[in-house]
C-alpha cells in the first residue's frame, strides 16, 4: 500500500490507489465495532457547523455523513480511486475532493474551520511536518480532531 513520495522527496507515502480498502478491511469484515466508535466520537467532538470541514485521508467517504453541518466538505486523500468511489457516492452538492499528499497540503492558510483525521496518523512518516500542515491550514480557533490506531 506504500509508494514513493514525489520526485525530490524520500518520504513514503501510503497509497490506496487500485486498493479493495473498502471491501476487503469495512465491509463485511466484522468492523462495525470500529466504525460505530469513531462515529460516536466525532459526534460527540466535531462542532455541529461551520463553512468548510477538511477530512485528510477522507478515502471513500466513509464518514462523510457526519459532516452535515458543514456548507463545504473537503475529502482529501492521496489515491485516486478512493476519491472516485466517494463521488459516485457522494455527489458534488458539497464536496470537494482533492488527490494530494499530506506534507503538501494544497489550501490557502485559515481555509478550514475543522480538520478530521482518522487512521491516518500510524501512516505518517513525518508527523511533525504533516501537522505543521494541518495547523497552517485550520483557521485560529478552529477545531482539530484526530484518531489514531492503537493495538492495545
Amino acid at each position: 500500500m506504500t509508494s514513493s513520495a514525489p520526485e525530490g522527496d524520500s518520504r513514503p507515502i501510503c497509497n490506496y490507489e487500485n486498493s479493495s480498502y473498502r471491501t476487503d478491511f469495512w465491509e463485511g469484515q466484522g468492523r462495525d465495532y470500529e466504525d460505530l466508535a469513531e462515529r460516536a466520537a466525532l459526534q460527540s467532538l466535531l462542532p455541529p457547523s461551520g463553512q468548510r470541514l477538511l477530512d485528510i485521508g477522507a478515502g471513500f467517504g466513509r464518514l462523510a455523513s457526519l459532516y452535515e453541518g458543514y456548507a463545504q466538505v473537503i475529502l482529501l486523500d492521496y489515491s485516486l480511486s478512493q476519491l472516485a468511489y466517494a463521488r459516485r457516492q457522494l455527489g458534488d452538492d458539497r464536496f470537494i475532493y482533492v488527490a494530494a499528499d499530506i506534507y503538501r497540503l494544497p489550501l490557502a492558510t485559515n481555509a478550514v474551520d475543522t480538520t478530521v483525521m482518522v487512521r491516518v496518523l500510524h501512516h505518517l512518516a513525518d508527523v511533525p511536518l504533516a501537522l505543521e500542515q494541518v495547523v497552517r491550514a485550520i483557521r485560529p480557533q478552529g477545531a482539530f480532531i484526530l484518531e489514531y490506531a492503537n493495538k492495545r
